[in-house]
């Protein structure tokens, strides 16, 4: 007997080994490197605020030039984005009123139609009237009857007759009253038409003068922003988005280690479920207790190795990522030569005179680290993913719009807004960045995102 329970002790242990050599070690390292992140995010902004000490009389200086510049960008950015808007709501009036034209002149189709054949039926009345001598003899009629019964069925034939041709010449007024009133109703729809299109054609001439504004602007601004080389609105702005970095992680990192939680539980449910059965089991014999405790050991190996592979560094490939927009890519990652050589940290993704919105989606699951307005990027979201258990922050600029927030959860294929031409761009398109880490200011976690995309 005690041989027994020896056997079910050393069975269960080795089962419990096996669940915890199968999931734990990779989460746990993957909550630690989250806590290690979250440690680095903290000592930046301890260093940051250093730094900023130093430089704050050189952007004193240049903020003071740019300020206006900016300010000027931003009040075009949010006038073309109206514009835009209202461009959209007429084409939709358009459409509308076009449709009600369409529906009048089925309409009017309809009512031409029904005339046409009410004409050749009162012409054919007419040859009647006239081969009969213009009128009906009523009293010829009357008279003619052989009984009351056939007298006061002729009498209501006459009436009856007399009836229809009273309704038929009521329908067929009626009928050209409508058709009238069909074709003054799209006389007005088309002058209201008229209208649309050439309000429309205004907000275009509008939209575009608004653009060359904005390229009259960055022009300034572009020499400007060559002293200041600030692609994230300066220091000033990065101890925000690394605050708010620091808040996204913490989120994650709950997120996980409740994930984590939840595991251990159901192993610890699977575990005892486990001995339970061995404990059965070897009630039935010391051959069947023998046979189970091979089978936990030959279970416990098959986890083992279950662990090594999830121990293996994460391929890149596995990211699960999906484009964050349609079109071709206009600029990669690296060095640009038409910019002295300056490091171009991400990909763009352009527009390509494509009319209508291009939405810009989350490549990925995340939490929204920061979601603003950026003197140089424009309209611009970041958001910290797990991949793989590693962090991973995606940047997305220039947009038209913003439709989340910071703090926010988001899943993948999740709409964050509209491809723009907001901030530092000479043209519609998406800026954007990964980095394998949180962001920082000096970009030190930049990687080409083209090693994430499909």
């Amino acid at each position: 007997m005690k041989r027994k329970i020896g056997l079910v002790a050393v069975a269960v242990l080795l089962t419990v080994g096996s669940f915890g050599l199968e999931g734990i070690s990779p989460k746990v390292l993957a909550n630690s490197e989250l806590r290690n992140e979250i440690s680095d995010v903290e000592k930046e902004r301890q260093q940051l605020k250093s730094e900023q000490a130093k430089a704050q009389a050189e952007l004193d200086k240049l903020k003071e030039e740019m300020q206006e510049l900016t300010n000027e960008i931003k009040r075009i950015d949010e006038a073309v984005a109206e514009t835009n808007q209202k461009v959209r709501e007429k084409r939709n009036e358009i459409e509308e009123v076009q449709a009600e034209i369409e529906e009048l002149q089925e309409e009017i189709k309809v009512l031409e139609e029904r005339i046409a054949e009410r004409d050749e039926l009162l012409k054919d009345r007419a040859r009647s009237m006239y081969q009969t001598g213009g009128s009906v003899n009523y009293l010829e009629v009357i008279l003619g009857a052989k009984t009351f019964s056939d007298f006061l069925d002729r009498v209501s034939a006459l009436s009856v007759i007399a009836q229809q041709d009273r309704n038929i010449l009521d329908a067929h007024i009626e009928d050209h009253l409508l058709l009238e009133e069909a074709k003054a109703q799209v006389e007005l729809k088309l002058e209201k038409l008229e209208g649309h299109l050439e309000e429309l054609e205004n907000l275009m001439a509008e939209l575009e003068s608004q653009r060359k504004e904005k390229d009259r602007v960055m022009g300034q601004l572009q020499d400007k922003e060559g002293e200041l080389h600030a692609d994230l609105q300066g220091l000033e702005g990065e101890d925000e988005i690394l605050r708010l970095q620091e808040a996204a992680l913490k989120k994650e990192l709950a997120a996980a280690e409740a994930a984590e939680a939840e595991r251990k539980k159901q192993e610890e449910e699977a575990a005892a479920a486990a001995a339970a059965e061995l404990a059965s089991r070897s009630s039935s014999g010391s051959s069947s207790s023998s046979s189970s405790s091979s089978s936990s050991s030959g279970s416990s190996t098959s986890s083992s190795g279950g662990s090594t592979q999830v121990h293996s560094a994460p391929a890149v490939t596995g990211s699960g990522f999906m484009r964050p927009a349609t079109g071709s890519i206009t600029s990669g990652y690296g060095p640009r030569a038409f910019s002295g050589g300056r490091m171009h940290y991400g990909i763009d993704i352009g527009k390509n005179g494509r009319t209508g919105d291009v939405p810009v989606v989350a490549v990925q699951s995340g939490t929204v680290v920061q979601s603003y307005y950026s003197s140089s990027y424009g309209n611009t979201v970041l958001i910290a993913h797990q991949v793989n258990g590693r962090l991973v922050t995606t940047l997305y600029a220039h947009l038209e719009n913003r439709e989340v927030s910071a703090g926010q959860s988001v899943s993948k294929g999740q709409r964050l807004g509209l491809m723009g031409n907001t901030g530092h761009s000479f043209g519609a398109h998406l800026h954007f960045e990964v980095h394998e880490g949180g962001w920082n200011g000096a970009k030190s976690n930049a990687v080409d995102p083209m090693r994430y995309l499909p």
